[in-house]
């Protein structure tokens, strides 16, 4: 069995980078977008289970990037890692995201909430 395929999409790359090592140590394979244009690129060839992503990106914000990652084949779960609060939320997040975790996150939370999907 293959391991689960997460890509971070973060433009605070020093965080994405020490996510994504915290996660390839648990044998999650894992890759790393700061724009969203590098991330539709990725997903593309890297074929994500899971995707983490901000809300507030450089290049596109991550509503409109996780409503065209569904587009996709495959159909990655789609987490938002946001600093925005519940209240900062748009309405449509819910039906864009299978989860919402509020930064700072809990790694090991993190892994169990991944797992939990798997």
């Amino acid at each position: 069995m293959r391991a689960m395929r997460v890509l971070l999409v973060d433009d605070n790359e020093m965080g994405s980078e020490l996510l994504a090592e915290f996660l390839a140590l648990s044998n999650l394979e894992t890759r790393c977008a700061a724009t969203a244009a590098e991330a539709l690129e990725l997903a593309k060839t890297f074929s994500p289970d899971a995707v983490l992503l901000d809300i507030l990106l450089p290049d596109m914000d991550g509503y409109e990037l996780a409503s065209r990652l569904r587009e996709l084949p495959g159909k990655p779960r789609i987490y938002a890692l946001s600093g925005l609060a519940r209240h900062e939320r748009r309405d449509s997040s819910d039906s864009l995201f299978t989860g919402w975790i509020e930064k700072p996150a809990d790694p090991d939370a993190l892994l169990a909430l991944l797992r939990r999907a798997e």
